[in-house]
């Protein structure tokens, strides 16, 4: 293939299974933030209602009373809302009974009169300020802003009341902000909320979180470093410090977690985060570490027991993974069918072609249901019945783009791996023709009229993708490289692949890419040095043909046929690397 591209299957597959990972932010963060304390201002999860016994003011029903309760509900069944709102507010003002002052809050809500809303719920707050229901509202009412600033009037007095609960509180405002999508005005309501309280660490936790959200790094940082002298080893505060450097500093964070996890090695939340940065930088093996060592503390947790599988399978120890999906299956997991897709992958890595079907086949229905019966024509087509393959996934009902992506996708592979380039390319151009700006089908397609040597649809395709995809590496990448791959518009076909190299710095087929443009334009000792470099990242036969090429052309031929050699040992049915073999030694 003469565009470098990712290994689609295998990367799709792994791909698939590690998003799991990413759900485990969950589980850290489900287990932080709850514990003994006051109730902060808004929080989640709340306590049942049923469950709490607040201290309600016993009220003597006066005559005056009953009539102004009679008249609040009469006006609002009658529609009169504005009558009974401000009947339902005087009332909670007299009686000072949260019970009133939240069916105040309801009927303004219902009247949309925010004022009276505001009004009506700092009543609440203040005569019961531990209800999850009024927690709630407030919670609701905040996102609603459409300027935020409006709700520090409501804010700041019940954050006021107790003075030694604003930590909770901030960490509970902490929940909502982030939620709101205007994050300038979330971090400024955050700064006036938190200005008073400057000895307070929560304070200056909310702020970096929201500093952070809005790209503001240096503030964040400030203010979770200024957090964690208030409260030195917070785990909360390390968490959200090394979360911000994951980004900014990579290194910097690792050296966090290590010091961090090597002072408090029980510290949970921290390791997770810790194992789950290490899998995002693809250390793999390290993230394993993380994960078994926290699986030794909790030996039966499902969540953990499927990341340790899935590292097992990313390091091909199958048996191991096997073993952990099939304990997590034997326990009553929430999504079984996600573990059962799981097993499926590990026979199919193994070649166990009937065992892998049999697990996807007993997928009959949800999400996992329509990426199984791809695994399975993907495997009948391996198996020679391309056919049968087509005609199961022709009969796959599409009711979204994402499902006509995946099915397409998949008939395409198989039409490309049976040698039909043509039919891949029409499939494609059908899909197409409903999605246009699909990145997945165009790349796709751009991937197919190479082969097909359509140059004009290769370029007009990528350059589409770039458009809609402008930090997509692969996309630059695919273009520069058909280009030196056909000796054309060779400066053009290098600020493509440099461009490709500043977003994704570490990938060996794209310094692969830059290497063989460097040879194409003649500079064969910078070429081998560039080829060296993505050959040691990943031995991959493509890259031995073209460092062998290289290496021949300094006139290194021992060098060359050494690389050429070892690697046919591996690889003896590559068609690139033989091509290349011959086209030199024969």
């Amino acid at each position: 293939m003469k565009i470098k591209a990712p290994k689609a299957v295998k990367q799709w597959k792994w791909g698939f299974a590690l998003v799991l990972l990413g759900g485990l932010s969950s589980l850290a963060q489900g287990e932080t933030q709850t514990g003994a304390g006051p109730t902060p201002v808004v929080a989640t999860p709340p306590v049942p209602e049923a469950v709490r016994t607040p201290p309600l003011p016993i009220q003597e029903l006066t005559a005056r009373w009953v009539y102004q309760l009679l008249l609040a509900e009469i006006a609002a069944q009658r529609g009169h809302l504005g009558l009974a709102t401000k009947t339902y507010l005087d009332l909670a003002r007299t009686t000072k009974d949260p019970r009133v002052a939240r069916r105040a809050t309801e009927v303004a809500l219902y009247a949309h009169d925010l004022p009276a809303v505001q009004s009506a719920l700092t009543l609440w707050l203040k005569e019961d300020p531990k209800s999850p229901s009024a927690r709630e509202t407030l919670g609701g009412l905040i996102l609603s802003q459409p300027n935020l600033i409006d709700a520090l009037p409501i804010l700041a007095p019940l954050i006021a009341v107790d003075r030694n609960s604003a930590g909770d509180d901030f960490l509970g405002l902490d929940v909502v902000l982030v939620q709101h999508p205007d994050h300038v005005h979330a971090l400024s309501l955050a700064q006036r909320l938190t200005e008073p309280y400057p000895d307070v660490p929560e304070g200056h936790y909310l702020v970096s979180t929201l500093a952070a959200q809005d790209g503001k790094i240096d503030l964040a940082l400030a203010e979770i470093r200024k957090a964690l002298q208030l409260r030195p080893d917070w785990e909360m505060g390390v968490a959200l410090e090394a979360q911000i450097l994951q980004k900014s500093d990579p290194a910097q964070a690792q050296n966090l977690y290590r010091s961090f996890l090597d002072k408090h090695p029980e510290a949970r939340e921290v390791r997770l985060q810790y194992a789950r940065f290490l899998v995002e930088q693809k250390d793999y093996a390290g993230g394993q570490r993380e994960f078994q060592t926290l699986l030794q503390a909790d030996p039966g947790q499902p969540d953990l027991l499927l990341a340790v599988g899935l590292l097992d399978m990313q390091s091909k120890d199958y048996p191991a993974a096997e073993e952990k999906f099939k304990k997590v299956l034997a326990g009553e997991y929430r999504d079984p069918d996600r573990v059962r897709f799981y097993l499926g992958q590990v026979e199919e890595e193994q070649h166990h072609w009937e065992q892998a079907i049999q697990w996807y086949e007993a997928i009959t229905s949800g999400e996992q249901h329509p990426l199984a019966q791809i695994r399975v024509a993907l495997i009948l087509a391996q198996q020679g019945q391309t056919q049968k393959a087509l005609d199961m996934l022709s009969r796959m009902p599409a009711p979204s783009a994402e499902r006509l992506e995946q099915r397409t996708l998949a008939q395409e592979q198989i039409q490309r791996d049976a040698g039909d380039d043509q039919g891949a390319f029409d499939t494609l151009s059908q899909a197409l023709a409903t999605f246009p700006d699909s990145p997945d089908l165009l790349y796709e397609r751009a991937i197919v009229a190479d082969k097909l040597d359509r140059f004009d649809v290769l370029e007009k395709d990528l350059r589409r993708v770039i458009a809609l995809r402008p930090y997509y590496a692969h996309a630059y990448n695919a273009l520069g490289y058909s280009m030196a791959e056909r000796n054309v518009r060779l400066d053009e076909a290098a600020d493509l692949i440099r461009k490709a190299l500043s977003l994704s710095p570490d990938d060996p087929f794209i310094i692969d890419s830059l290497g063989w443009v460097q040879y194409r334009e003649g500079h064969f000792h910078e070429s081998v040095d560039t080829l060296k470099r993505a050959f040691a990242a990943d031995p991959d036969p493509e890259i031995a043909s073209h460092l062998g090429e290289a290496l021949w052309a300094t006139g290194d031929q021992s060098g060359a046929r050494q690389i050429w050699e070892s690697t046919l040992k591996d690889h003896p049915d590559n068609a690139a690397l033989l091509a290349t073999v011959h086209r030199f030694l024969h």
